[in-house]
């Protein structure tokens, strides 16, 4: 067995985060997936909502190895009160979501991160913990996995302005909001 302080660190953090997600399960009891609704023309029935649950945390290390489907991975590191991506070191802190240029989660992908986290994110979405432009990526997402308790909302203009999501956990087929973010905020 290893015994440098990296994997202690990891081992510590993993078991605290599946010992906090079990006392929230038990908190709250089971919830159903939420329903995502899109301002503008979108209706309820286009994006499809899964809960996506994890019994330990997801590192940037974790999806260093992309499947088949991924043609390229970016980084985006983001910090709770800020907007922009921030600078951080992949493999530092906790993924929050993925953004893919295709549906089904393939083409490129934009891993988004919080070096701060060794948890996950908040419960609720009333607070900030961090957004972006999409600059060049603007207007290519077509689907989004989150991670860590962590939900992301998608506008269609930059500074998260404009039509939105409602907060999603996991789409592979964003509908009629496909090619239309511009914009993202984690909660």
């Amino acid at each position: 067995m290893r015994n440098d302080g990296r994997f202690t660190r990891t081992l510590r953090t993993r078991l605290t985060a599946v010992a906090s997600g079990a006392l929230l399960l038990v908190a709250l009891g089971a919830a159903a997936p939420a329903t995502a609704r899109t301002a503008g023309d979108q209706s309820p029935a286009d994006v499809q909502v899964e809960e996506v649950t994890s019994s330990s945390p997801v590192m940037v290390e974790d999806l260093e190895a992309a499947p088949a489907s991924v043609t390229a991975t970016y980084y985006c590191a983001v910090r709770d009160g800020t907007f922009g991506c921030q600078s951080g070191t992949p493999g530092d802190g906790l993924v929050v979501t993925e953004l893919f240029q295709s549906a089904e989660f393939g083409g490129w992908r934009i891993v988004v991160f919080n070096p701060a986290y060794s948890v996950g994110c908040t419960s609720g979405t009333a607070d900030n913990e961090g957004g972006a432009n999409l600059g060049t990526y603007a207007n290519q997402v077509s689907s989004v996995k989150t991670y860590n308790h962590c939900d992301v909302k998608l506008f269609d203009s930059n500074n998260k302005t404009g039509a939105s999501t409602a907060f999603i956990d996991r789409d592979n087929n964003l509908g009629t909001f496909n090619d239309r973010a511009n914009s993202f905020r984690i909660s």
